[in-house]
């Protein structure tokens, strides 16, 4: 039956969670909670992630076929993570961790893009060409700041070179939303701009 107002909602997420738990319980009680079970896998929800057409379609100013391919898979995984964020409970360490990720997924998009976009116009490092990119009038200098920012915090993923441990929180729900803000943000300069480089 289709869940029709809010308390159902609560209901079927509870049972959910507790269907959920069961098998996780069964298959620890037998030491299988991290071997593959086919008989265990549960269907992931149709509907959220979104196709490799319409993520293609987020990134017309690329021309390079290969590469919005794979921008469009790397953006399937990040609605993937999302999708654990915002539908499961998960707190602490690894909801700060899975955060990590996806924004370290967002700087790597967005370093393809505009290495790509820019191709034959700015090759040089990635706040170069953002600086490029304001100085053309392409994106504003906020736009800049932010784009930094995400830089900044996507090469965190290098962790021999962190000098001292990630403060707990930095990871949160308002770094996530920054992340999205900047890579939208991107996306609709580029796209009003139009295709311009080598990409």
């Amino acid at each position: 039956m289709a869940i029709e107002n809010a308390q159902q909602l609560r209901e079927a997420a509870e049972r959910a969670g507790a269907l959920l738990q069961e098998i996780q319980d069964y298959l620890a009680a037998r030491d299988l909670h991290h071997t593959e079970r086919p008989e265990a896998k549960v269907r992931f929800p149709r509907g959220f992630i979104r196709r490799a057409t319409e993520q293609r379609a987020r990134v017309p100013f690329i021309a390079d076929r290969a590469l919005k391919d794979n921008l469009a898979y790397t953006l399937i995984l990040t609605d993937t993570i999302l999708w654990l964020r915002l539908r499961t409970d998960l707190w602490g360490t690894p909801k700060e961790m899975l955060t990590k990720l996806y924004v370290f997924l967002v700087g790597t998009l967005v370093e393809s893009i505009t290495k790509v976009y820019l191709d034959g116009i700015c090759g040089k490092n990635f706040k170069k060409r953002n600086e490029y990119l304001v100085a053309k009038g392409i994106i504003t200098e906020e736009l800049q700041a932010d784009l930094d920012w995400l830089w900044d915090t996507r090469n965190k993923m290098h962790l021999f070179q962190l000098e001292e441990g990630e403060y707990e929180n930095e990871y949160n729900q308002e770094c996530h939303r920054h992340a999205v803000r900047t890579f939208r943000s991107l996306l609709a300069a580029l796209s009003a701009q139009g295709h311009i480089g080598g990409g």
